[in-house]
């Protein structure tokens, strides 16, 4: 687990380039989403800069942007500066050397977070597969301009030498082999959830959406719910009481716009959680203003749709206590449209729990329903009590035989007939 940064470390600038054509409030919405990741890191921004421009090839913003940035780091006792914008190598290298601070993007501050939250092997694997994807494609700057001149600053570089390339492959290669292997074990234990008659549902969307509290308040747990970005990086799996429905229901890492994909692949086993799950509860914070909410929603059906291969999604659109019925009827007309099979909750005030599960339960994978007798002995009682495990026993009348109303998945039925066939011969 990483060290607490003391007070001098922790302390960043943060830093924008806006394109000139770019909506302005679209703008300081994503500079918010920036401070919001700062402040999940630990740190705490004390200085901000923004520039409208296109960017420049050499530092992202202008070089006289660039020297206010770093007088501003001094001023401010500034140990880093952090761009929302994806920065270059060469341009992280030049900025460092104006700054004399080390210099990080958008990307690597959501490593940074990722790092620090990766309590499991497996998270700590996908974190470290990340940040080496991040840099295969610049190690040959970075062995270059490391020559040129050694930056022991730079990137947190170090004396690297010209196998770095080489190096770098090597250990994406064996992480790879060892997740991959993670990933069997997962599609094992999936398949034989499925025998034992659950339905997999998992939560997804935007970070800090409220995933985490409604996994609470449906599945009466206490699992970390905090508000921060990212609190939820390994999955955590409950029993959902379905009133018979057998189900196993995964809260699951948030998205975030703009992710790369080299980061999404790293989390593939992870999100593998979300993309091969039978329903998928896909959390929105309706309080937020409608442009908001659908460029949220907006990531995350991109994030989605090319995965799951037709798996429905409920809309569950959360923090409806925060909204008078007539805001939230004029926030579903701007939004509707990409908010399929739409449920109303409070995760906080557990409202509108019975309407989700209700709903839920109807776009569950089908069930069949079946009426059939058993022998009224000790081996159709011990039927009986298998039953009971395997689906939902509607009705039972006890007479010379067991009559039954019974509804379950389609291999328990078929197991049933097979029986009532046994018993005919």
């Amino acid at each position: 687990m990483p060290s607490e940064k003391t007070d001098s470390e922790n302390r960043v600038i943060l830093i924008k380039r806006t394109n000139p054509r770019a909506d302005p409030e679209r703008g300081e919405y994503l500079f918010e989403e920036l401070r919001d990741l700062a402040r999940a890191a630990g740190y705490i921004p004390v200085g901000e800069l923004t520039q409208t421009r296109f960017p420049d090839s050499r530092y992202q913003l202008g070089k006289g942007k660039i020297e206010e940035l770093a007088e501003l780091a001094r001023i401010k006792r500034a140990s880093k500066v952090i761009f929302y914008n994806r920065l270059s190598t060469i341009q992280l290298f030049n900025i460092s050397e104006i700054c004399g601070c080390q210099i990080l993007d958008k990307f690597q501050l959501i490593l940074e977070i990722f790092a620090k939250r990766a309590t499991t092997r497996r998270a700590k694997l996908q974190v470290e597969l990340a940040r080496l994807r991040y840099e295969v494609p610049r190690a040959r700057a970075i062995v270059s301009l490391v020559k040129k001149e050694e930056r022991a600053g730079f990137m947190g570089l170090g004396d690297y030498e010209d196998a770095y390339e080489q190096d770098l492959k090597k250990r994406i290669s064996r992480i790879e082999n060892e997740l991959e292997s993670a990933e069997k074990d997962d599609e094992s234990l999936r398949a034989f959830r499925h025998r034992k008659g659950f339905s997999l549902v998992s939560l997804a969307g935007y970070t800090n959406a409220g995933k985490s509290t409604l996994f609470n308040a449906i599945v009466n747990e206490s699992v970390e719910a905090q508000d921060k970005l990212f609190t939820t990086l390994v999955p955590t799996t409950r029993a959902l009481d379905l009133g018979g429905r057998k189900a196993l229901l995964t809260d699951t890492v948030g998205f975030i716009e703009e992710l790369p994909h080299w980061l999404v692949d790293a989390f593939k086993s992870t999100l593998d959680e979300i993309f091969l799950s039978d329903l998928i509860l896909l959390v929105v914070d309706v309080s937020e203003k409608p442009e908001t909410i659908l460029q949220k929603l907006s990531t995350s059906h991109d994030t989605l749709w090319d995965r799951i291969q037709g798996v429905p999604v409920i809309t569950v659109l959360n923090k409806t206590d925060l909204l008078e019925a007539s805001e939230l009827e004029a926030v579903m007309e701007e939004i509707g449209y990409m908010a399929p099979n739409p449920v109303f909750v409070s995760s906080k005030e557990k409202i509108g729990m019975k309407e989700l599960k209700a709903e839920i339960i109807k776009h569950l994978p089908a069930w069949s329903s079946y009426s059939f007798t058993l022998p009224n002995s000790e081996k159709g009682m011990s039927v009986l009590s298998w039953l009971y495990d395997e689906g939902i026993v509607h009705r039972v009348e006890y007479g010379e035989r067991i009559s039954v109303d019974y509804e379950a998945r389609t291999e328990i039925i078929n197991r049933i007939k097979a029986l009532e066939l046994n018993q005919k011969e």
